[in-house]
């Protein structure tokens, strides 16, 4: 009977350090991708797609904000945008309030 405590006291003994971490590197590396698949690249896409946007735009074209005004596009700098929503009513929005270019088809 005392052998069996003995043996029992020895199974209980805690991992090694080295095994606690590779386990915990692992884990970490594990969760760092999975961050990076699941908010990080997206981002990135929706980015690069709304840059291309911005560089496309062109006197002429309609637009919507992201407020959902709808306005034509009468002139544009590095920053700003001036739109015309109707006749004698000009607006000057941020180029980054532009959400999408309206396709009247």
């Amino acid at each position: 009977m005392f052998s069996n405590i003995l043996y029992a006291a020895g199974a209980a003994t805690a991992p090694t350090s080295t095994n606690g971490i590779v386990t915990l590197v692992i884990t970490v590396v594990l969760w760092g991708g999975i961050f990076y698949l699941l908010l990080v690249r997206p981002q990135k896409k929706r980015t690069a797609a709304h840059k291309q946007l911005m560089d496309s735009l062109k006197p002429g074209d309609v637009v919507f904000t992201t407020g959902g005004i709808k306005g034509e596009i009468i002139s544009k700098n590095d920053e700003f945008i001036e739109l015309r929503v109707d006749k004698g009513v000009k607006l000057t929005v941020k180029k980054n309030v532009i959400s999408s270019i309206y396709k009247n088809k």
